[in-house]
């Protein structure tokens, strides 16, 4: 890290409280000069650092913005060396880490203000204003072969969840198959999962995880406010960012663990509903009657057992 970045670091270490300039200089290990001319550059760049005469520099409450070192404060041990890229704005979290991915091995996390060609599931393109929410990506290389990683996207969904009841301190995030989360019947995160191929035969299967978060919607458009909710709560965007990653990186360790699937049938909004079946143009009804270990959609159709779907989208019908 830069020493700009290793002081956010320190300084969301201890979020709340102050660092003297002493304290901070013997850390770094470097002058106290150099820590305030850290601080002035900081604040150039938009952090909101609090100096206080006596007692030394605070990171405000006010203060929004994502980098590097805030979100390494936050992170297990474990990861404590991940690459983390975080950025003002950028064309697309999930472009950014396929960028990387070629000969890349382990784990890394992207995460920006804003995306300019921000991509959903589908190829859709999703709304990404800037400080409206939070985008991410999680980048992972696994020896397993891709047919032990075919239930990212389900895991995905629940560990997201997770992460936001955790950190913005809610509850009832629920999963509408396969990888939207809503809240009261509204969408307020879309997640996607693609796997990137190897360079060469034999080589780890790459995936990449993509996490757009609604913050809030007041800048939506019209054609996008009676479907799209948000949190609608003030959340520390770079606590929020590790959380995520930190769940989303047990699924790299355990990929063939399919444990989580009991969590994702309690969270789904879908179970017991009738719903229409887009598969691939293709229109089916039935009504859901659970998903199998991988995620897949058991739904029944008036067969003598339900079918299974392991693609497509579905929209509930409300008889």
């Amino acid at each position: 890290m830069t020493t700009k970045e290793k002081l956010l670091y320190l300084l969301e270490k201890n979020i709340g409280s102050e660092v003297s300039g002493e304290e901070a200089a013997k850390t770094l290990c470097i002058s106290r000069v150099a820590v305030w001319k850290a601080v002035e550059a900081l604040k150039k760049d938009g952090f909101l650092i609090d100096a206080l005469r006596s007692k030394g520099y605070a990171l405000s409450s006010d203060c929004d913005k994502l980098s590097e070192g805030r979100i390494r404060a936050h992170l297990p041990e474990s990861l404590s060396e991940m690459p983390i890229f975080a950025y003002d704005s950028v064309d697309s979290t999930d472009l950014a880490a396929k960028r990387l991915a070629g000969d890349f091995s382990g784990r890394a996390l992207f995460a920006a203000n804003e995306q300019t060609n921000g991509r959903g599931r589908l190829g859709r393109s999703f709304f990404s204003p800037a400080g409206d929410g939070l985008y991410l990506s999680f980048l992972f290389s696994s020896p397993s072969p891709l047919e032990t990683l075919n239930a990212v996207t389900p895991y995905a969904a629940v560990a997201v969840s997770g992460a936001i009841e955790r950190i913005c301190g809610i509850s009832g995030v629920g999963i509408k198959w396969v990888n939207d989360l809503q809240i009261e019947g509204k969408k307020i995160c879309g997640i996607s999962a693609e796997a990137v191929s190897p360079l060469f035969a034999g080589g780890e299967n790459k995936i990449v995880i993509g996490v757009g978060i609604n913050l809030s919607n007041d800048r939506f458009p019209e054609e996008l406010k009676d479907t799209a909710g948000s949190l609608g709560v003030r959340v520390n965007r770079c606590a929020l960012a590790a959380e995520i990653a930190a769940r989303l990186s047990r699924y790299a360790d355990e990929p063939a663990n399919r444990a989580f699937m009991k969590e994702y049938t309690a969270r789904s909004v879908v179970i017991g509903k009738r719903v229409r079946l887009n598969k691939w143009g293709d229109m089916i009804e039935g009504t859901v009657a659970g998903f199998d270990e991988n995620g897949g959609l058991l739904l029944d159709v008036g067969e003598e057992k339900p079918r299974l779907f392991t693609g497509g989208e579905i929209t509930l019908r409300f008889c």
